[in-house]
């Protein structure tokens, strides 16, 4: 065998030493270097991913006007994709030998990438409603590009016109059948009782009950009863100016609290303002919107507190200001602030709105169930009914006290009421009556919506509808003896205490009954908060935007909380299945 080292012996045992050696094998090294780059392309991926998320979860513009290299400005995504691979050497390695077909950065990745996250949540709802009974609520609106978008929001209880509502519904699989409410706006064209949408669903799904938004009822029955009252139309038309004219520039805001700051110095020298962190703040004046009741609260109580800052800020106006109109409108403005009806009215929609905002506020919340609603309006009755019957005399007093402390004339409550010269003038009519019959009663004389109570025929055969009152007995008789079941405040606490004590087994019927209930669709804000998000997302300088891309941004914005859920490595599993991609995942 000799002792040559490169005797055939020697050559052939290191061979074969060799050749038992898998780590030097070629298949071992492709493999390795497979995988190395494997590696890279998903973290290559996983940046754009994380950055795709981040802005959609944000509302934010992924691109830029120009996003060449030399670009000072290359848009939100690939600043931000460079701002990561400077804090991570990694990163920035597998972003710069990046095959050039192969970067995953493009404007159609950006998309492609958003489309499986949407398509992933949209999932994850389906599977959440799976059988279960739904509700709909539907909306449109006109966005920032002219273009009608509709909102569709299924409202059920977890474990374009008919046909484009259908389609949609059938699209992700919805059994239209099992549709058990609709709600809209109150539009004629949504809620038509013959040719509205309500009724073309109707045709198909006979159980498909409408129940008009009652945000939107509330608000409409206020608005009834201010244009009712000629004197209270007027007083929101002056509201409306004084706040307006009073900071109607930067300049004027700044001169308004800086009066403000003053008024709030001397009251608190003369002791009528307590002191404290927090306390005293200076805030600005509201204006009352159109189309959000509760805002013309806010506008009343900001005048209130602001209102000597107010009455000096018009008054300097009306002597200073630089030409005839400006004065004008600031003389008429300060002599409607400093009158008796206008003060007087002031505090009537002070006590008026307070007592409707609380109802405004709870019709807002996605957790509203109908019963809580009923039960909130019929408060809110009682006590507008209470301040109509009672509330008078302590509403004068007020007024009176108001105008005392500011300085006000107020007129003889016992004179006679004179009309200007108004062939139609009541006789002795006196000033309280007017005031106390003409406005402050006959204001408070409308109704707030009512509801009827729905049936579900098709939802219990006519063996359970005997079933069920009997079923509600023995329920009524055991459920006091279960200890979670005894401090329950609210249908969707009890329908989840039902599950939990094992109840729902038990009851099925009242089980049953409980998640119908809390279907039913009480408003239609869960829309409202949908559009209010596509202005978020849909901005001026976004109005081009692609619907589908409009769509996935909007899933992913309003349902952050499914999307961030998921776990980065199946998306990235995802995006390559969805075709042939030009480098390895996997």
């Amino acid at each position: 065998m000799g002792k040559d080292p490169n005797s055939l012996h020697n050559n052939a045992q290191r061979a074969y030493v060799d050749l038992m050696n898998q780590a030097q094998h070629i298949e071992v090294s492709l493999d390795r270097q497979t995988t190395q780059k494997i590696s890279a392309n998903r973290l290559r991926l996983k940046t754009s991913i994380d950055v795709v998320r981040w802005f959609s979860f944000q509302g934010c513009a992924f691109r830029g006007h120009d996003e060449s290299s030399g670009s000072k400005n290359r848009g939100n995504f690939l600043e931000l994709l460079s701002l990561l691979a400077s804090y991570d050497e990694k990163v920035e390695d597998v972003l710069k030998s990046a095959p050039q077909n192969a970067s995953y950065t493009s404007s159609t990745i950006q998309k492609e990438i958003l489309q499986i996250y949407a398509n992933r949540v949209r999932n994850v709802i389906r599977e959440e409603i799976g059988d279960r009974k739904f509700r709909i609520i539907v909306d449109e609106v006109t966005d920032e590009s002219k273009k009608e978008q509709m909102a569709i929001i299924l409202r059920f209880v977890d474990k374009q016109g008919q046909n484009v509502i259908f389609n949609v519904l059938l699209q992700h699989s919805f059994d239209i059948q099992n549709i058990r409410g609709q709600g809209y706006d109150g539009a004629s064209n949504m809620r038509g009782e013959f040719n509205g949408l309500q009724a073309l669903i109707l045709n198909d799904c006979r159980y498909a009950y409408y129940v008009h938004c009652f945000a939107h009822r509330l608000q409409l029955a206020l608005v009834v009863a201010a244009r009712e009252v000629v004197e209270v139309h007027q007083f929101f038309k002056d509201l409306s100016d004084i706040v307006n004219i009073a900071s109607a520039s930067s300049k004027r805001h700044d001169e308004l609290q800086k009066a403000q700051a003053a008024e709030i110095s001397r009251l608190v020298s003369i002791n009528e303002l307590a002191t404290g962190t927090g306390m005293n703040q200076i805030g600005t004046l509201q204006r009352p919107g159109e189309t959000r009741w509760s805002s013309h609260l806010n506008s009343v109580t900001s005048l209130l507190k602001m209102y000597n800052a107010t009455s000096i800020i018009l008054e300097n106006l009306r002597n200073t200001a630089s030409n005839y109109s400006q004065r004008g409108d600031a003389h008429n403005a300060y002599n409607r602030l400093r009158s008796f009806e206008f003060i007087f009215i002031l505090h009537v929609m002070k006590e008026v709105l307070g007592i409707t905002d609380n109802l405004c506020q709870a019709l807002q919340r996605r957790s509203q169930d109908i019963l809580n609603t009923i039960s909130l309006v019929l408060t809110t009755k009682d006590l507008i009914q209470k301040l109509r019957d009672d509330g008078w005399n302590e509403l004068l007093k007020n007024v009176i006290s108001f105008c005392e402390t500011s300085e006000l004339d107020f007129p003889d409550m016992n004179a006679q009421y004179i009309v200007g010269r108004s062939r139609n003038k009541k006789e002795d009519v006196t000033v309280e009556h007017h005031y106390r019959v003409d406005i402050f009663f006959c204001y408070n004389r409308y109704s707030v919506a009512r509801i009827e109570e729905q049936l579900y025929p098709k939802d219990f055969s006519q063996q359970e509808k005997e079933r069920l009152p009997y079923e509600l007995k023995h329920y009524e008789l055991d459920v006091w003896k279960h200890p979670d079941l005894r401090n329950i405040s609210t249908l969707s606490e009890l329908c989840r205490s039902l599950v939990e004590s094992g109840k729902s087994v038990m009851y099925p019927l009242v089980d049953k009954l409980i998640r119908l209930i809390l279907t039913l669709p009480v408003s239609a804000a869960s829309s409202e908060r949908a559009f209010s998000a596509m202005k978020i997302v849909k901005t001026r300088l976004r109005s081009k935007i692609e619907d589908d891309f409009l769509r996935s941004s909007l899933v992913m914005y309003i349902e952050k909380e499914i999307a961030e859920k998921f776990d980065m490595s199946e998306i990235i599993d995802d995006f390559s299945k969805v075709k042939d991609r030009r480098v390895q995942f996997k």
